[in-house]
């Protein structure tokens, strides 16, 4: 696959304060890439400058192999599509709504009308055409944002926050029609998003932005189960992290060996274990796993899951699902925890 973006030097500065740092990236045609990271990292900005709404202070962009400039930035603009986080409708009808882009492209009547009527026929939205906009909910209104965008074709798709302000259902069928439009016409999609699961449904790969910069772009599985360093664990929700030493062979901290590291040199290590990969137990764990005897310090339900925090030469935390433990936890409890060793990520 070629490079359909491609990023050099990119920044982003307002008066004195850089809020995105130099960035030097790429995106293939036909990917998805989905960029995370807390609020203020400079994901949104960053969103807008690759699709030529606001300008970057420094770097270069080059789109479908062009330099972006003052005089080529228009026809380009005219390939890619945005959809803001935030439902924007005009007070018309649906159809009217989705046709405003189609207009801006000087695209003929006849046209608009057959675009419009096979985008919401793809979406089962066709008793929506003649309704006013006002009458839709924040689920519907987003779809029909979405169809605007689609309808005219866009070569690249900038998603910011698409799904934000949506309920799981609604969540859902936007995702559905995001992962439609990337299969079917081979869109290239950049998408920010706070929501880690939808990072992992969705990309091709994940780009974890904190502080303006690129910490860990790479596969989903690699970014959330293989972070490259303590920033990137604690923002992907690794929950267990402890400083400890590879000393002969064996990673540990605590008094616990965590897994063997035979290719690590002795020294400091970082240990990292995901909550939801600790196995939790009244009696011993099955062989196969670092095992290790424990008390409970804390235990608290959240929806379908349990956190149980346990002492075990250092504090681990579980997460297991509610009504699979076979039993209840109270603070005091003696258990058994364990886990794989290939669960293990050391830095």
């Amino acid at each position: 696959m070629t490079d359909i973006i491609s990023v050099s030097g990119l920044s982003k500065s307002y008066g004195k304060k850089e809020i995105v740092h130099p960035l030097n990236f790429s995106v293939k045609k036909g990917e998805i890439l989905v960029i995370i990271g807390p609020s203020g990292a400079g994901k949104s900005t960053l969103l807008r400058m690759l699709d030529i709404i606001e300008p970057a202070s420094k770097g270069e962009i080059t789109l479908f192999g062009e330099k972006v400039t003052k005089h080529s930035a228009h026809d380009l603009r005219n390939r890619m599509g945005m959809l803001f986080q935030k439902t924007v409708l005009f007070d018309r009808t649906v159809e009217e709504n989705i046709a405003l882009g189609l207009s801006y492209r000087n695209v003929s009547r006849e046209e608009r009308q057959k675009r419009v009527k096979t985008i919401l026929e793809e979406m089962e939205m066709s008793e929506y055409a003649r309704r006013s906009s006002r009458t839709l909910s924040g689920g519907e209104g987003q779809r029909i944002s979405f169809a605007r965008v689609l309808v005219t074709k866009p070569e690249i798709l900038f998603l910011d926050e698409p799904t934000a302000n949506l309920d799981p259902g609604a969540t859902r069928l936007l995702e559905e029609m995001i992962l439609h439009e990337n299969r079917v016409n081979k869109t290239t999609i950049v998408i920010t998003t706070h929501d880690q699961a939808q990072g992992q449904r969705l990309a091709d790969r994940v780009a974890v932005m904190i502080d303006g910069t690129f910490v860990q772009v790479g596969p989903a599985d690699e970014v959330f189960y293989h972070p490259a360093n303590e920033s990137v664990a604690t923002f992907v929700g690794v929950q267990n992290i402890f400083t400890g030493v590879v000393r002969n062979g064996n990673a540990v901290f605590g008094g616990v060996v965590f897994c063997p590291a035979p290719r690590i040199p002795d020294g400091i290590v970082q240990i990292m274990l995901r909550a939801e990969d600790i196995s939790l137990s009244k009696r011993e764990i099955d062989a196969g796993h670092i095992s290790v005897q424990g008390r409970v310090i804390t235990s608290e339900r959240s929806g379908a899951f349990l956190h149980i925090t346990v002492e075990a030469g250092c504090i681990f935390t579980v997460v297991c699902p509610f009504r699979q433990t076979g039993d209840t936890y109270v603070s005091g409890d003696r258990v058994w925890i364990g886990w794989r060793t290939d669960a293990v990520h050391l830095v």
